[in-house]
């Protein structure tokens, strides 16, 4: 029988963050002592940016013990909050409160009591935001309009953990009033090689162990090298060195290198000739365009020669075959039994917030000029019909209630129809601005504008002037309109 693999008591290195394994680098140390006044002293909003990997989570876990024994500690994973309902319940199930079958305005009440409560009793609340920069920052807006709770003093301290995209965003002029409550900024970086090999011996020493008893010379370099001082992947590379070797010998620096391309699946790495390891994926030129390879060095039978986007129980959700732009392969269909693959259809569940924070208002976007149908009679210009007989008229509500029985125009037999305009506009010349007829509706061949009255409305005749076009009486309209349905 195979004899078991003895591994370490207790695992030195780990991607999860624990706040005993804390190594105080001079970054991660001196944003942990300035987050800590700025709650104690309620300066405003603490700012967190790093790259990932870098220890923002073990710094907002090391802040909540530092603090826990003053105040109310809420520590908030942004990337699980999209709603303004899950930010108050994820508040109150941190405080150990009742959050459930609440509506959103209850639950915010329930927050701002326990608040108020804690203020009076000499104490606040601290809010810490991993992951910040997936926060919407409508709910960010909620946190700092929460800060804003009449209190004696200050009682709500906000502290925002995230990728550089957090201050960018906080830098959007519709976010200055939460900006101009920033009043400390920290910024983690990969350790440089001296700060990486005290942090390997600390990891080892806090978990009992010693790293020059488990790792042979050069070991330190060479993770220094793999992980260029991101201390997530340093954990990760040791400890998958210390599980290849099993413990049953010290750890080399191939051994570290092996580590390394089984993490990221890589060829061998040049590690130990002081070449650079090799990249994860090759783009090599061709006349043709690339090729990208998966999994081995391209233009080998290793290359994947498919890419897959998703999977529901086993099927393909959707899939890229050759990369040359073959047909999609669609979703299974929901089954009977409202299933979709043998999983539960994704599309019945819990309501969710659809709220879009678009930079620019989408209705200030510039469109382009559409082309305008215009009727075939609408009058122009002065000079628009010209040769047609033109009557004058001051009656136009009248002619407008005249018009209305006839559902919109005249459609008579021969194409003969009859129409008003708008007044004369304040130089005294007729306005031409809509003219309705009743052969709209006829084609082209068949239009004829033998028959056809322009009828101006007349109201602005200059006084003292005879009128060059003899005015018609209200009566005159009705027989002229009998005629015209008639078609005589």
């Amino acid at each position: 029988m195979r004899p078991a693999r003895r591994f370490p008591s207790s695992r030195p290195f780990m991607a999860a963050p624990r706040t005993q394994f804390y190594h105080p680098a001079k970054l991660i140390d001196a944003a942990l002592h300035g987050i800590d006044r700025a709650i104690r002293r309620a300066e405003g909003i603490a700012l967190v940016v790093g790259p990932p990997g870098t220890g923002k989570s073990l710094l907002l876990a090391k802040v909540a013990e530092s603090v826990g024994e003053d105040f109310a500690v809420a520590l908030l994973s942004g990337a699980r909050i999209c709603t303004r309902r899950a930010l108050w319940q994820s508040i109150l199930a941190e405080l150990g409160q009742a959050y459930r079958g609440i509506d959103e305005a209850e639950l915010r009440i329930a927050v701002v009591e326990t608040v108020r409560g804690l203020a009076a009793r000499g104490s606040g609340l601290a809010i810490l935001v991993d992951e910040a920069h997936t926060l919407p920052l409508r709910l960010i807006e909620e946190l700092r309009l929460l800060a804003n709770t009449p209190t004696p003093l200050p009682a709500v301290h906000i502290v925002l953990a995230g990728t550089a995209s957090l201050e960018e965003r906080l830098g959007s002029p519709k976010m200055e009033s939460c900006a101009q409550r920033i009043a400390m900024r920290s910024y983690l970086e990969p350790l440089d090689h001296a700060e990486t090999t005290a942090y390997l011996r600390s990891q080892m020493k806090a978990a009992g162990l010693d790293w020059d008893a488990a790792f042979e010379t050069g070991c330190d370099d060479a993770v220094y090298g793999a992980a260029d001082g991101v201390p997530r992947l340093v954990n990760q590379i040791c400890d998958q060195a210390l599980v290849l070797v099993g413990g049953a010998r010290r750890v080399r620096p191939a051994d570290v290198a092996a580590a390394w391309q089984e993490i990221q699946r890589l060829p061998t790495p040049g590690l130990l000739g002081g070449e650079p390891l090799a990249a994860a994926v090759e783009l090599p030129a061709q006349d043709g365009g690339f090729e990208v390879g998966f999994g081995g060095a391209a233009g080998s039978e290793a290359t994947m020669a498919s890419i897959e986007f998703g999977a529901i129980d086993d099927e393909p959700f959707a899939r890229i075959d050759d990369v040359v732009g073959q047909p999609v392969v669609p979703p299974p269909a929901p089954r009977s039994d409202g299933k979709l693959g043998g999983r539960a259809d994704p599309w019945h569940g819990p309501d969710v917030e659809f709220v879009f924070d678009a930079d620019a208002d989408p209705f200030q976007e510039f469109f382009e000029q559409e082309e305008r149908v215009v009727e075939r009679y609408l009058l122009q210009t002065n000079e628009d019909f010209s040769g047609q007989t033109r009557v004058a008229s001051c009656e136009g509500a009248a002619l407008v209630r005249e018009l209305a029985e006839f559902d919109g125009g005249l459609a008579a037999p021969s194409g003969r129809g009859a129409g008003g305009v708008q007044p004369r506009d304040g130089a005294g010349m007729p306005d031409y601005n809509a003219l309705a007829v009743g052969n709209a509706g006829a084609s082209t061949a068949e239009i004829d504008d033998a028959d056809m009255v322009v009828i101006e409305e007349d109201l602005l005749a200059p006084t003292g002037e005879k009128p060059t076009i003899a005015a018609v009486r209200l009566g005159d309209y009705r027989r002229l309109f009998a005629r015209l349905r008639r078609g005589g």
